[in-house]
């Protein structure tokens, strides 16, 4: 996927996802300026890609999911939240996340 490619999808949906062959593509050329380990769906990223602010992360079926971020505070925020969700569901909570909600502002 290209630069024009990704970046004119996530202009119509916040959310968007990719092929793994994009990730791989998209992690060669981007800084990873953070990466937790969910222990439930794979990892979570913070990329900078040429100038963009991303968000990287996986939904229990493997979908790989890319939202721009506003800001690195709202790009810490989305971290925090998705980690304290993935730690309530370790206790059994029965909690879901909504993958496609916009969390970039």
């Amino acid at each position: 996927m290209t630069k024009s490619d990704l970046l004119a999808k996530i202009q119509k949906q916040s959310v968007i996802e990719i092929s793994r062959a994009d990730l791989a593509s998209l992690l060669e050329n981007a800084a990873v300026l953070r990466s937790e380990d969910t222990g439930l769906s794979g990892l979570c990223r913070i990329l900078s890609w040429e100038g963009f602010l991303l968000f990287q992360e996986e939904t229990p079926r493997g979908e790989v999911l890319v939202r721009e971020m506003n800001s690195r505070k709202a790009a810490d925020q989305l971290m925090a939240d998705r980690l304290a969700i993935y730690e309530r569901m370790w206790d059994g909570c029965g909690c879901n996340i909504d993958y496609f909600k916009d969390g970039s502002s």
